[in-house]
């Protein structure tokens, strides 16, 4: 069992026990919070009064939400102004929701599996243990044949960019937005696309590299188009908007390339490199993902930076285990000794819901004089 010892810990105005393991770690790296290289990032949302000032208090800078609507990003704009925090918002492939919304008479344009990866989707959405047998959802997956469980949009359709291009400028009109931020941007099966107009497009493909094997240039066709796609909405994010910030993660992991990040024309490339689910990542494989993600960040871009996502969350009964805090603190140390100074955290809400982990945080990030004075009561979810 985990020692504790009884610590007043002014942390959302809360005092309780915290492990001396944390304790130690706080006292040991405070020394280096004031460095100014250091970059948190969270992909979270909630009430704008609610979460901006527990977020500055744990050190976030930056936070991404989901939720494009223009009355919510201006009053999260305005509201994270006040505690020195940018507002990114994200559009995403899975957002089948606001196609439906934005076109309800036309039927979406969705990836296509094989009937192999279809059975097994059908077995994941079958299992409700928690966790799914190490079910990693869309990390890098360690049982066979894994897919995501929700449907993707199928870039390679025309009217999927259109759509995309839309979504970024009605975000882009509201005013004080720091970015666009990308989310989803792959593959449902991590490799490639079956639907008809994805093998149209790599057929002529496969005409114009004839010396190819064909397993490899499907997996050639699917990175290029794939990298091509962001690389098309970055420039119009910046066309709509000169100066604006483009952000992402990459996720779903392209298995035959996990790490192709600095292919992006984008100003922060978020790579995982601590995912979120059991088994968890060795801390030698987190600080060498850290290492490729900071050093070869711009090895085609000379604007782009490398952040290092860790992955939190606190729902054992739907995801299994969940990391303790002291995990955190030491997956935290490997991404900073890997030489990546920029990390992104999903979920932010994860973090300042759990007194103990958002102290982890504040350890690494926060400012010395951030304000105690924090409004109680658990972070909501997007309203």
């Amino acid at each position: 069992m985990e020692r504790t010892t009884p610590v007043a810990v002014s942390m959302f105005g809360a005092t309780g026990p915290v492990s001396v393991a944390l304790v130690l770690t706080a006292v040991s790296l405070m020394a280096h919070a004031q460095d100014k290289s250091r970059v948190l990032t969270g992909w979270g949302g909630g009430k704008p009064e609610v979460i901006c000032p527990k977020a500055a208090a744990v050190g976030f800078g930056e936070i991404i939400v989901w939720n494009r609507d223009p009355e919510y990003l201006r009053r999260l704009v305005d509201v994270a102004a006040q505690y020195d925090i940018d507002v990114y918002a994200s559009v995403h492939l899975n957002d089948v929701k606001t196609w439906k919304k934005r076109f309800p008479d036309v039927p979406p344009p969705l990836q296509v599996m094989s009937a192999e990866e279809d059975a097994a989707l059908k077995q994941l959405r079958d299992d409700n243990t928690p966790g799914k047998g190490h079910y990693q959802y869309g990390g890098e997956p360690v049982r066979d044949t894994e897919v995501l469980l929700g449907d993707m949009l199928c870039f390679h359709a025309p009217e999927v960019s259109s759509f995309f291009k839309k979504e970024i400028e009605a975000a882009l009109a509201v005013d004080g937005l720091k970015g666009i931020a990308f989310d989803f941007f792959g593959y449902r099966n991590y490799r490639c696309c079956r639907c008809p107009v994805s093998m149209r497009r790599f057929d002529a493909f496969c005409k114009q590299h004839p010396d190819l094997p064909r397993a490899e240039a499907l997996d050639r066709f699917s990175l290029e188009t794939l990298v091509a796609f962001n690389n098309e909405l970055a420039a119009h994010a910046r066309s709509v908007k000169p100066g604006v910030k483009v952000a992402t993660h990459v996720y779903p992991v392209f298995l035959p390339e996990p790490l192709y990040g600095n292919r992006l024309d984008v100003d922060r490339c978020g790579q995982t490199a601590a995912w979120y689910f059991e088994p968890f990542w060795s801390l030698e494989k987190i600080k060498h993902y850290a290492h490729v993600i900071s050093a070869e960040a711009r090895k085609h871009y000379p604007h782009a930076e490398g952040a290092a996502l860790i992955g939190i969350h606190r729902k054992p009964d739907k995801y299994g285990g969940m990391k303790t805090p002291d995990r955190i603190a030491a997956e935290l140390r490997a991404i900073l000794e890997g030489g990546c100074t920029k990390v992104q955290v999903c979920s932010m809400n994860a973090v300042l819901d759990d007194e103990e982990v958002a102290a982890v945080f504040k350890s690494f990030f926060g400012k010395q004089q951030a304000t105690d004075s924090v409004p109680k009561g658990t972070v909501d979810a997007d309203p």
